[in-house]
């Protein structure tokens, strides 16, 4: 499986580069150059779903401009979520890793945290990662801040001044930068990267699928897996076992 890569020299440029055309500012970069934290637990800026209490924590680094991470949020993730996260059983983390065209993700992990709650920041997420292949078009056609805003209007930021408001926000800015420098010191280069209990699970590990993910969360959790079936001897003509 192929995955996006990304540079923390990259990333840091892109937040940089982003809060320069939006409101002339570039104190995030230094922000983020300061900013170190461990893979578990949470940390400032960071946005959960799941109890506090769980027993497993998943951390994912992703981008909203990178296809697998999409992949991933609409085949592995609904399922994950259903059985392990609203089961109190994993407390899931997404860390904002924007990925090119980085503008675009970072606008769109903009949107998300503007709404303020960890509900709302996941919605707005979701329907990123649904309509990424729309969004990544309008972009290539010079239509992203029309794609983008209506991404805004279906989660509350319904005119044109609330949605510039959000992505001119130096709080914001200093907070996606902020999670990029987790992801930096925590040695991510690619999305998406999973850790489960401060340990990246290695992509030979086969988790990008349900089955795949919730075996790895089973054994962090003390499951034993379930016995393989076996096929019952088949019956003779005579009723005998062959």
């Amino acid at each position: 499986m192929h995955m996006m890569s990304i540079t923390r020299r990259v990333a840091i440029a892109a937040i940089s580069g982003f809060a320069l055309v939006a409101c002339g500012a570039a104190d995030s970069q230094d922000r983020a150059q300061s900013t170190s934290g461990p893979a578990e637990g949470l940390q400032p800026g960071d946005r959960a779903l799941g109890s506090a209490d769980a027993p497993v924590t998943l951390i994912e680094y992703a981008s909203i401009t990178c296809p697998h991470c999409a992949t991933f949020h609409q085949t592995v993730l609904p399922s994950i979520k259903e059985d392990y996260v609203a089961t109190g059983k994993v407390r899931f983390v997404f860390r904002d890793f924007p990925t090119a065209p980085a503008n675009i993700a970072i606008a769109g992990f903009a949107l998300a945290r503007c709404q303020g709650d960890d509900a709302s920041y996941f919605a707005i997420l979701d329907d990123l990662f649904e309509n990424q292949a729309g969004i990544l078009s309008a972009a290539r056609a010079g239509a992203a801040k029309g794609a983008l805003q209506a991404v805004g209007q279906r989660h509350g930021l319904e005119t044109e001044e609330a949605f510039d408001a959000c992505l001119q926000d130096n709080d914001v800015r200093r907070e996606i930068a902020d999670v990029v420098g987790y992801g930096d010191a925590n040695g991510v280069t690619s999305t998406p990267t999973l850790f489960i209990n401060d340990r990246r699970i290695e992509r030979n590990e086969e988790w990008f699928t349900p089955e795949g993910l919730s075996a790895i969360i089973d054994r962090e959790l003390g499951v034993e897996p379930a016995p393989a079936e076996t096929e019952a001897p088949a019956e003779a003509e005579d009723g005998t076992a062959e």
